[in-house]
């Protein structure tokens, strides 16, 4: 692999601790980096404005790939210009948005970086699990109304047996009408065909004029796999899930707790 230009990075479970902070040393060793001429990207199933405040406390000027890559905005300094944004069709939203109403589900849905949901009882335990891993807010109304639009993303949630099941479910019946993969333990994600962490890397690639080969990616879940498999170095940390050490072309001696990431950087982009 030749010179690393441009470092990709998820966020939860990878660049934060699990008590949701960044450990000094990542940010140490992306400050090198930066000061070396390489891009810092933040890639993340988060809406970009649950991004920003990580960005912030990080102190770099970073390009952001929100929603898995459902849309890729770039850095601060250059105005934050769209790079890549493709919607899930509507058809597909409505699906998921009936079979939420029906089951009484939690269905994040995602539109202009809003978020939007229906509340009862059982949709509240998973707010409170989202909100607190992510610091977002919801606008509570009838989904009913958004039918006829495109989210940018969909999350659905559910206990981590039923999001399995969820997750085979919908693959089998949908194919490639969508984009489906896990996340956190409750997350079902889904996104629109050909959306995914891997193919923003791919969008940001031809934006700034550099091969993907040239890229250092860190994850930790099966929502990671596309861009760890899509750059060329792809890096897991310790406590990755299984799925995602199996793809990866290195596994961390570390975890998210113990500055895993500035392990990644040091051995494979300030070598």
């Amino acid at each position: 692999m030749e010179k690393v230009s441009l470092i990709a990075l998820d966020l939860d479970g990878t660049l934060l601790d699990d008590s949701k902070e960044i450990p000094p040393e990542n940010i140490r060793a992306l400050e090198e980096a930066r000061d070396s001429g390489i891009l810092v990207a933040i890639s993340s199933g988060r809406m970009i404005p649950r991004i920003l405040p990580v960005e912030e406390r990080l102190g770099l000027d970073c390009i952001i790939l929100a929603y898995n890559g459902g849309k890729v905005v770039g850095p601060k300094s250059e105005g934050r210009p769209l790079i890549s944004e493709r919607p899930l069709p509507a058809d597909i939203a409505e699906i998921f948005i009936r079979f939420s109403q029906e089951g009484d589900y939690l269905l994040n849905f995602y539109k202009d970086d809003v978020l939007y949901s229906e509340d009862s009882p059982n949709r509240r335990r998973f707010m409170d699990i989202y909100s607190t891993r992510t610091g977002a807010e919801y606008n509570i109304e009838d989904l009913t109304a958004r039918i006829g639009q495109e989210p940018t993303k969909l999350i659905l949630l559910a206990d981590p047996a039923e999001r399995d099941r969820l997750h085979d479910h919908f693959s089998a019946e949908l194919g490639d009408r969508a984009y489906i993969t896990k996340s956190d333990p409750e997350y079902l994600e889904i996104m629109a065909p050909g959306v995914s962490k891997g193919t923003a890397l791919e969008a940001l690639g031809n934006h700034y004029g550099f091969s993907v080969e040239n890229v250092l990616a860190v994850g930790d879940a099966e929502n990671d796999n596309p861009m760890l498999e899509t750059a060329g170095i792809g890096v897991v940390v310790a406590n990755g899930t299984a799925a995602s050490k199996a793809v990866a072309d290195h596994v961390t001696e570390r975890t998210n707790n113990e500055a895993a990431v500035a392990e990644a950087v040091r051995r494979f982009a300030l070598k």
